[in-house]
């Protein structure tokens, strides 16, 4: 039997294994960061109510909605596809935000599903595997990195017209109780949750942001 021949298995089988990671990738993540739902409508009338206004106004496919049981404020994208993506929010965002606040970061997430989030969400699926965390580590320091994450906040906040409102959600966020999430998906989220790196450089990262929406 050829080498050629005799590899074909253990190939078929890799990518069979690389298809499935692909295809179960948001329901991974989304358990990875402990999402619930999806919900169904009239759980939360506010949130629909400017989720729908933002998709009709801007051309944005509706995603489902997930909420994480959490008193930190924080919000992230997760999908495959943009007509199949999901919008995952903590329930301290939707109690402790105001109505601006609550549609700037809902802007930013439709924003980050526009840019594209299969990647980040294919990423978090693998980080999941035993031993894969050093090796997709650094891939999700680039995902999650200040540029990354400040140009999605710029862009929101230019669809919104009013930067202060993201500016502020980003200082409440900042200020509350930190995310408790596994590391696997912590690149996903709107805010770094700081158990993922030091208290400090979290903060600051986040406090740079902000300084840049007060800039625009």
């Amino acid at each position: 039997m050829s080498p050629l021949v005799a590899a074909a298995p253990a190939a078929a089988a890799g990518l069979l294994i690389a298809v499935l990671l692909h295809w179960r990738a948001p329901r991974a993540a989304l358990r990875t960061m402990r999402a619930a739902g999806p919900l169904t409508k009239g759980d939360h009338p506010r949130l629909e109510n400017l989720l729908e206004g933002s998709c009709t106004t801007h051309g944005f496919h509706e995603p489902s909605v997930h909420v994480v049981e959490s008193p930190a404020i924080n919000a992230a994208s997760v999908g495959l596809r943009r007509p199949a993506a999901h919008l995952v929010i903590t329930r301290g965002a939707l109690s402790s935000l105001d109505r601006l606040e609550l549609e700037a970061v809902v802007a930013r997430q439709l924003c980050a599903i526009r840019r594209g989030v299969a990647f980040p969400t294919v990423l978090a699926s693998v980080s999941r595997l035993p031993g894969a965390g050093p090796i997709t580590a650094g891939l999700a320091g680039r995902v999650g990195g200040f540029d990354a994450v400040s140009d999605i906040d710029v862009e929101a906040a230019r669809l919104t017209s009013f930067p202060p409102a993201l500016a502020s959600a980003l200082k409440k966020a900042a200020d509350a109780p930190s995310l408790n999430t596994s590391r696997a998906g912590a690149h996903l989220w709107m805010v770094a949750p700081q158990r993922d790196a030091s208290e400090a450089g979290a903060r600051s990262s986040t406090l740079r942001r902000i300084d840049v929406l007060r800039e625009i």
